[in-house]
């Protein structure tokens, strides 16, 4: 993950911002889903683990960040433990190629059933970094479209994960991407929404939680204008840090954490969350969102 003076001499110029995908590479990733769907209905949990490594980050929805195979196989095995998982689907909405890495964005849904509760749809977004060398998950996060009820989906124990640690880097790109959080920071809290969506590439894709797809400044624009309007809401706390960098040939993906203090009126409650963050440089060199997915721990 440590900057290369290669990188550094490709960095000084803009970031590619479209990339295809071979159709032979799409077509790994897609017997993947397939094969990934048939074990996560019927096989065992250890034919889920091929595509991770002991350095794969997963992000489960409400769940916390969870890296290496023991981690994420103890995920896997609460979930089917607690659940009767009768459908699972994925389809591929966009492919991009980093050169080194693939980024995989896709909507799936899965039809499952808690604890004899009643049958539920869990249906949402998610987002898979791919190491392109291995075919191996470097990263994975999902989420909801919708708000949900935590009952309808297995209730994980994360006591025996390790805590996320913030990443203490000093190189020039690793500062430079903190800083732009600050940036964040700053906007959230004095609740700037239109300023907050200008940090967003014009073609980008944010996908948060609760919420389908926004495509393009013309949906990421009214969403962050709306959701961090000023108001009666106010964000007394607000930390953002970076827990680690994969410094890809065409992106800097960024992973991170964050923690909100809020209230309004006589409400309070703090929420904590995780991303996955592609950053690309503009035309004047500065570091733009192009792809974001963020979920709630």
């Amino acid at each position: 993950m440590k900057l290369s003076v290669t990188f550094f001499l490709l960095a000084i110029g803009m970031f590619a911002q479209e990339s295809r995908i071979n159709t032979n590479l799409r077509k790994k990733i897609e017997d993947y889903n397939t094969s990934f769907a048939a074990s996560f209905i019927n096989g065992k949990t250890e034919d889920l683990l091929k595509a991770y490594t002991d350095e794969s980050i997963l992000m489960p929805e409400h769940s916390r960040q969870r890296i290496g195979k023991k981690e994420i196989v103890d995920f896997y095995k609460q979930w089917k433990t607690q659940a009767v998982i009768t459908s699972y689907q994925k389809e591929i909405v966009d492919l991009q190629d980093f050169g080194n890495y693939i980024l995989e964005i896709g909507t799936f849904n899965e039809d499952l059933n808690v604890k004899e509760q009643k049958p539920y749809s869990y249906s949402g977004k998610y987002m898979v970094l791919w190491k392109k060398s291995s075919m191996t998950i470097a990263s994975e996060i999902w989420g909801s479209n919708t708000y949900f009820d935590d009952k309808l989906i297995p209730e994980i124990d994360d006591s025996a994960v390790s805590p996320t640690q913030e990443d203490t880097a000093s190189d020039k790109l690793t500062l430079e991407v903190k800083e732009r959080n600050n940036k964040i920071k700053e906007m959230v809290q004095k609740r700037l929404g239109e300023e907050h969506a200008k940090m967003f590439l014009p073609n980008a894709m944010y996908l948060t939680y609760y919420t389908p797809i926004l495509s393009g400044e013309k949906e990421i624009t009214p969403y962050f204008a709306e959701h961090e309007k000023p108001g009666t809401l106010v964000i007394e706390e607000i930390s953002i840090k970076t827990s680690g960098i994969i410094f890809a040939q065409k992106a800097i993906v960024e992973f991170g954490f964050y923690s909100v203090e809020w209230k309004d009126g006589d409400s309070k409650g703090n929420v904590k969350g995780k991303s996955m963050n592609v950053w690309q440089k503009n035309d004047s060199g500065e570091l733009m969102l192009f792809r974001q997915m963020v979920n709630h721990d």
